[in-house]
């Protein structure tokens, strides 16, 4: 496409600064004029700027409302209250469901996302709250200030050419803040009895057989491989660090459920964080003696606190806690990283602000993150929808793909998800609140952590990796599954065989791969 001549887009942004907004006919409200900041040299300068990224913005899956915002096509439902409930939602996404809709028709404050076209700067914070919005948190990442506002000021900034807003032209999306949730799983007591210690060749030959399936036990006994120096986030419900397969596994916590401690309440979290990098007990499982370990035994764990004791919580949550990771990670530069995301919104989509966040960390930041498929049956949920994301679907132990777990395509014909499948059902691990108690649970929630694990093993052995090279080696060396389990949209590229990823010679990175991973 033939680039526009410079003092073309002068002569338009002149223009349009000149412009006097028109009442829009489509929606007609009568409308309380702000008092805003005066826009700036900077401002106009700024506004040039975002008329040449509106000209290459590429809206796929977004409406342009008149007012140039762009908004998911179910948006006015949100907005206005009217949203239906799909059938597939739990009765704690319903109930949430039910309380923001209740909310919205009584025009009460609710949570919002905008997405500006440059990092948030004061004076676009500044008009915000000047019209009656509340400024709870910024993420210059991908450019989004979350605020609490009235649906009505919400629909005047959206769909209102009367609503004189000076600085609308900041904004490029809007979104509804939405409820997210660690996917539902079954729950099943298991009695234990455990012994400390370091990876043995009994312990090898022992192994739980979600580990066997897998083969990390011959990445542990032929390669020597466990994860060491390496960090899995969990972000998720918190982790009890006190447990005996995690301690001394814990280097840092974070919490950003504003209104409880840091502690694992809901037992989700521990649970997958002792399947990624546990420490391995012996366990009676079923009358027989087995060793439970995590995928990767000496990985440290970043413990990421970003859903409540409900197990539920919001985008805007789950972009701290990203954002947090993004942070940490320029702290320790030197120290692989893989996120561990087993949680999901059945009411996102393929742009949404946690999609977007997510591919932040993979594109530019470079880290690696592994999201569950989520347990639908047939849709998978955001994040696990995001492109660049190692989406994971669960099997049980005769490679069967769950009946749970959440089937693709993703975004399109040419992005099949699931991405890759692991053990997911009747997974023995960790149980918060006690010291050395364990539990039994199903969901992709649990498989997930798996390849997590895995990922840590790869990371160890070979050092830093982009995601798209950590990603192609887990699909080029996963374990092909029969019949319909082999569908690429049931199960991606089949099981994934830790020992065969952590012997796979990755391709030699060329110059321009180099530059991009050196160059946000």
């Amino acid at each position: 496409m033939r680039a526009l001549p410079a003092t073309f887009i002068i002569f338009i942004m002149l223009f349009s600064t000149l412009s006097v907004a028109v009442a829009d006919s489509s929606f007609n409200e009568t409308v309380t004029q702000p008092q805003l900041p005066h826009l700036t040299i900077s401002d106009y300068v700024n506004k040039a700027l975002i008329a040449i990224k509106a000209w290459r913005f590429d809206s796929t899956g977004l409406i342009r409302t008149n007012t140039g915002i762009y908004v998911d096509e179910q948006f006015w439902d949100w907005v206005t209250g009217s949203i239906q409930a799909s059938a597939n939602l739990t009765d704690m996404a319903l109930d949430w469901l039910n309380t923001f809709k209740q909310k919205v028709q009584n025009d009460e404050e609710v949570d919002w996302i905008i997405i500006t076209w440059l990092k948030p700067n004061d004076r676009i914070k500044e008009a915000l709250e000047a019209v009656g919005a509340k400024v709870i948190y910024v993420d210059e990442g991908i450019h989004a200030i979350t605020i609490r506002a009235r649906p009505s000021l919400i629909k005047n900034l959206v769909y209102s050419k009367a609503f004189d807003f000076g600085y609308r032209f900041y904004i490029r999306e809007v979104w509804p803040d939405l409820y997210v949730a660690n996917s539902p799983a079954t729950v099943e007591n298991v009695n234990a009895a455990l012994l400390q210690g370091n990876i043995t060749p009994e312990q090898v030959a022992n192994a739980n057989w979600n580990i066997k399936l897998i083969k990390a036990d011959l990445a542990w006994s032929k390669k020597g491989i466990t994860g060491k120096g390496v960090t899995i986030a969990i972000v998720d419900t918190g982790v009890d660090c006190d447990h005996v397969m995690l301690q001394g596994a814990c280097i840092a916590k974070a919490n950003f459920v504003s209104d409880e401690p840091s502690d694992d309440l809901n037992g989700h979290g521990t649970h997958v964080a002792s399947i990624a990098a546990g420490r391995p007990v012996k366990v009676n499982v079923d009358g027989k003696i087995v060793y439970v370990s995590g995928v990767a035994p000496e990985a440290n764990v970043l413990a990421v606190k970003v859903l409540g004791k409900d197990g539920g919580g919001t985008m805007t949550q789950i972009i701290q806690g990203l954002d947090y990771v993004v942070e940490w990670k320029k702290k320790h530069p030197d120290e692989p990283i893989v996120v561990s995301m087993s949680l999901g919104s059945p009411f996102g989509s393929p742009r949404d602000p946690m999609v977007q966040k997510v591919e932040q960390l993979i594109r530019e930041e470079h880290i690696p993150v592994v999201i569950a498929a989520g347990n639908e049956f047939v849709v998978i949920d955001s994040p696990g929808i995001a492109t660049g994301a190692i989406t994971v679907a669960a099997v049980d132990r005769d490679m069967k793909v769950a009946e749970f777990s959440g089937k693709g395509p993703g975004l399109n014909i040419y992005d099949i998800k699931p991405d890759i499948a692991a053990p997911g059902v009747k997974i023995v691990a960790a149980r918060a609140g006690t010291k050395n108690e364990f539990i039994a649970m199903s969901g992709t929630s649990m498989a997930t952590p798996h390849v997590s694990g895995v990922v840590a093993l790869i990371l160890q052995e070979h050092g830093t990796l982009t995601p798209e090279t950590v990603k192609m080696i887990l699909q080029k060396t996963a374990y092909p599954l029969d019949g319909i389990n082999a569908l690429p949209t049931w199960s991606g590229a089949g099981l994934v065989d830790a020992y065969a990823a952590v012997n796979a010679e990755p391709p030699k990175e060329s110059f321009w791969g180099w530059l991009g991973r050196l160059l946000p």
